[in-house]
């Protein structure tokens, strides 16, 4: 068997390889007859995390209006590179998406359009490095935890620390995990170290997942060095529509969804709720037990036209994970730990709200938007098991923020706009750490601010280049106060299937707020009030080729990117630890390459690979960032859109990590394993309104490590059913009729 899973890696490899050069002889001729029967007319991608821009630039193409040449619908949701649609976790339509069929704006068949805006920027014209995976993709391939639709994306590595319940996080580009910025609806939700759990993620109610690659602080300021991770939810628009969902498998597991949403232009609005169980594998190397885990979630997201140029927004939700963890022995005589069963448990509890407003001026040519948002996570470790007292974790945030977008159109020059957007914003962060056992430490605290301004100009000129540039300045209240600056520009080869894109900028990360003022009883660690903010300068360059209707698409990216006053663990003499800054400079570099096809008649193909260079200072790889990594997804939608097959194969080449001695207090590194993963699901609706489906996860049932000493899960199978009902007679009031 491990002879097969060795072979099948190496075929992968090999595949992904032959894919991209493919996929790049495919893109350089017109699509053949065969590849152009679509079923569908394939929406665009529109894109909202490349811009703080507040103006609404993209409108909707009318049913059956062509779409003009390297501006033709994209057929894929999931895209790489700088917006090229590629393989991530499927390439395929989002049919369901509230920004389907939008075309390029700036088309001189100005005709074809409704004048309907909706916000963001289309994939097309993107200069920065972005990816987006949908919520027809989600579905697809029926991920429940949103860590999992990023594994081996372009860029981007996901580590788990054990089973579905244990800490999940992502790296892009060989940053750190606290490196990755994430919002959901707007709203920053990492926590007190500075990284986000997507353990504490379920899919159900997401439209969709943009992953912006590259340094990209001058937008979003702290914690942007290797990308951001911007999440949107579903807006509810439509007729009165009931879902639920339920399903059963393996590990004892249920699970389980109702969602309710109706809206149109006016008044608009969807309602969550989501729960899943199971008794879970076994953590721990050396023991026998399983740990289970419950999640649970509600979300809420709506929004009103109150006056004709005066809309609110508004998003509430709750995330909650209450899961058994094992803990690491340091008795043994070697000092190298293990996990071992113990009575441990961890709860971690997100809370976010957003409420904003935008005011329309001037016949929506400037544009205003207010908004207030706010996040509280609670991570509480009892630490039962654990020789050091864990304790709970509070962080909180505020976000006051006003952004203006003027909109400038000449009107004796035609296809040429500009966009000026002015930002402000004032955050505040309080931590709180809290003893739970029966230690007896005292509690610790601390708190910060940080007044924030950004400017930023964007052009499209004569359909074909796209220009961007942006800086902010932050003004912080604990250290000292930084400027940051960011450039991409798109440019596309007119009547060839040539498109250059190339991003540059600065990122910053500021010490987390556990850093600067968390600790662990026992002096096991201890804060540093006196560190530095860490620097990034990165650039990316690189070239897509596509077909005009883009349903063959290739696109290759280099990137480059440093890092200083890098914040790392130092080991004290007293046998204690604390973070200090590095005085090197570690380098990252690499290669992303990214395609799709549409062979038409339902069956679509998707590919990435990236080659990740990634050194410490000193020299030594980084650890949990494979050099290697890849994916590769095959959908068949058939029997006129009942029935879909979805194959995802997720490939990590081998990597270090670190084995960390209780004697000695030094970590060792150790190289983990190249494993390969795959999952199958299928689905098919029985009747209008009824579905069944069923996947089977880590379909060889590999043995793979992706944290040293932490088992991960086996092969696992679920079934279940899903109803969707609509209610006819709301469909002419969401529609505006």
């Amino acid at each position: 068997m491990n002879r097969i899973k060795q072979k099948t890696s190496r075929i992968f490899r090999d595949a992904t390889c032959l894919c991209g050069v493919g996929l790049l002889v495919l893109c350089g001729v017109e699509a053949p007859a065969w590849a152009q029967d679509a079923e569908l007319e394939l929406p665009d991608i529109v894109v909202e995390s490349t811009t703080i821009a507040v103006s609404k630039d993209v409108k909707r193409k009318k049913k059956g209006s062509a779409s003009p040449y390297n501006s033709a619908s994209s057929l894929s949701a999931t895209t790489g590179g700088s917006g090229s649609a590629s393989s991530g976790t499927v390439a395929g339509p989002n049919n369901d998406a509230d920004f389907s069929n939008a075309p390029d704006p700036n088309s001189s068949a100005a005709e074809e359009f409704d004048g309907e805006h909706v916000a963001g920027q289309l994939i097309q014209n993107q200069g920065s490095a972005v990816t987006v995976v949908t919520s027809k993709q989600l579905k697809e391939q029926q991920i429940r935890h949103a860590g999992d639709a990023l594994r081996s994306l372009p860029g981007v590595h996901v580590s788990r620390s054990g089973g579905p319940q244990s800490n999940t996080v992502a790296r892009i580009r060989g940053a750190e995990s606290n490196h990755t910025l994430v919002l959901i609806d707007g709203v920053e939700v990492n926590s007190t170290d500075g990284s986000f759990d997507f353990s504490n993620l379920t899919t159900e109610e997401i439209e969709k997942i943009e992953i912006l690659r590259g340094p990209q602080s001058a937008l979003y300021s702290s914690g942007a060095i290797g990308g951001v991770i911007s999440i949107h939810t579903k807006a509810g628009k439509g007729p009165l529509t009931i879902r639920a969902r339920g399903e059963a498998g393996t590990l004892n597991t249920q699970g389980g969804a109702l969602q309710i949403s109706a809206g149109n232009d006016r008044l608009h609005g969807i309602f969550t709720l989501s729960g899943r169980q199971t008794d879970g594998f076994n953590l721990s190397v050396a023991g026998s037990e399983d740990d289970e885990a419950n999640f649970s979630n509600f979300a809420f997201s709506g929004g009103a036209q109150i006056l004709p140029n005066v809309k609110i927004d508004a998003t509430l939700r709750r995330s909650k994970t209450d899961a058994d963890r094992d803990d690491f022995d340091g008795t043994r005589p070697d000092g190298f730990g293990e996990l071992i069963d113990t009575q441990s448990r961890v709860t971690s509890d997100l809370h976010l709200g957003r409420l904003a407003m935008t005011i329309d001026t001037f016949e929506k040519m400037w544009t205003h938007k207010l908004q207030i948002a706010g996040m509280e996570s609670d991570l509480e470790d009892d630490g039962r098991g654990s020789i050091v007292a864990v304790g709970q974790f509070v962080t909180e945030r505020t976000d006051y923020s006003y952004t203006s977008t003027l909109r400038i159109e000449p009107p004796t020059i035609p296809r040429i706009r500009h966009y000026v957007t002015a930002h402000a914003e004032q955050q505040r962060e309080t931590f709180v750490r809290k003893n739970t056992n029966a230690f007896g430490f005292v509690n610790l605290d601390g708190e910060r601010e940080r007044t924030g301004l950004a400017g930023e100009i964007r052009g499209e000129y004569f359909d074909a280049l796209y220009l961007s540039g942006a800086v902010r300045h932050d003004d912080n209240d604990s250290f000292e106060d930084f400027t940051t600056w960011s450039a991409s520009g798109s440019l596309k080869m007119l009547q060839t299937p040539v498109r250059l894109h190339a991003t540059v900028g600065e990122g910053v990360k500021y010490p987390s707020l556990f850093e600067l003022f968390g600790s662990f009883p026992g002096g096991v660690f201890i804060a540093n009030p006196n560190l530095t903010p860490e620097e990034s300068f990165g650039w990316d360059a690189g070239v897509e080729i596509a077909t005009p209707d883009r349903k063959a698409l290739v696109d290759v990216t280099y990137f480059s990117q440093n890092l200083e006053n890098e914040i790392d663990i130092d080991f004290l003499p007293t046998f204690a630890s604390t973070a200090i800054n590095r005085t090197g400079e570690s380098k990252r570099e690499g290669v992303e390459v990214a395609g799709h096809i549409e062979f038409g008649q339902g069956l679509r193909l998707g590919a990435s690979y990236t080659y990740l260079k990634a050194r410490e200072d000193d020299g030594s790889e980084e650890i949990r960032r494979p050099p290697h990594s890849g994916r590769l997804d095959v959908n068949y939608n058939f029997d006129q859109g009942r029935a879909n097959l979805n194959l995802a194969a997720v490939y990590n080449g081998e990597m270090f990590d670190k084995a960390f001695n209780s004697n000695t207090f030094t970590a060792l590194p150790v190289k983990l394993d190249e494993f390969l993963l795959l999952t199958a699901a299928a689905s098919y609706k029985v009747t209008p309104g009824v579905e069944v489906y069923g996947r089977v996860e880590n379909l060889l049932d590999e043995d793979y490590t992706e944290v040293v000493g932490i088992n991960t899960a086996p092969i696992a199978a679920y079934a279940g059913l899903r109803f969707t009902y609509v209610e006819e007679q709301t469909r002419a009031w969401a529609e505006g009729r």
